[in-house]
């Protein structure tokens, strides 16, 4: 008989909590390092769009740094194996009904349950002020940033690195949760106290089902369809309506 190859397994994956908390630290640095170089080079003291989007730039490149390199240091070296960075076409039909359903069902519900403690405040000033700044190619490149690269790297970074990692220490339900929240509180932003928490409990819900599909489905493929559509439905219509 012919001698049997010694059986191999693989490594178990050493990236976690760690990993998920430089990415945020080293984006948001490089960040306000980015922003802080525009303004002095521009001379501005207000940062327009053009410094809007080198700070974006700087807070991915950290998300995504710290998501590829915990993947060669710590991993087994592929994205896709490590973080379930995978899509098939079902994607796409999966992603579209979960965008529908959030935007015309989960979050009109949840505004109109939460209307009693918060009232009706608006929640696109932000948004908005990008969108009234924005024309011609300046809007393509708004477009771009929000339905394709905020989808493909927030869900690398939350539902693939972070909840990932939260769900080899916790049940799934527990992960889930606090990726949502994660997710959630993320989206903070300059607003009305009463906007900034519908906002939070909002992205909270959606950041809940984005990540539920991810643990049931094993990719990211749905969620990143999901996200892309919700972001272009948001922009589309508040574009109409301005």
């Amino acid at each position: 008989m012919e001698p049997q190859p010694p059986q191999t397994t693989a490594p178990v994956p050493r990236w976690g909590l760690g990993d998920f908390l430089l990415g945020l630290i080293v984006g948001l640095t490089l960040s306000s390092l980015l922003a802080a170089l525009w303004l002095g080079v521009s001379g501005d003291t207000d940062l327009g769009l053009g410094g809007q989007a080198v700070s974006q730039l700087g807070l991915w490149t950290g998300m995504v740094g710290s998501v590829v390199l915990a993947s060669k240091r710590k991993g087994s070296g592929s994205v896709a194996d490590d973080f379930g960075f995978r899509a098939r076409w079902t994607d796409i039909g999966l992603g579209a009904l979960i965008a529908v359903g959030t935007q015309l069902l989960a979050l009109p519900l949840l505004a109109l349950l939460l209307r009693p403690f918060l009232g009706q405040p608006k929640v696109s000033g932000p948004v908005q002020d990008l969108l009234d700044k924005s024309r011609g190619p300046a809007f393509l490149g708004l477009v771009l940033s929000v339905a394709v690269c905020a989808p493909l790297v927030e869900e690398l970074f939350f539902r693939g690195l972070l909840l990932r990692s939260l769900r080899r220490r916790l049940p799934d339900g527990v992960a889930i949760a606090l990726s949502a929240v994660a997710f959630g509180l993320a989206h903070a932003s300059a607003l009305p106290a009463d906007a900034v928490v519908l906002v939070i409990l909002s992205l909270t819900v959606f950041g809940a089902v984005l990540a539920t599909v991810a643990v049931r489905t094993g990719r990211l493929g749905p969620g990143i369809v999901a996200h892309a559509l919700f972001n272009l439905f948001t922009i589309v219509y508040l574009a109409a309506t301005r």
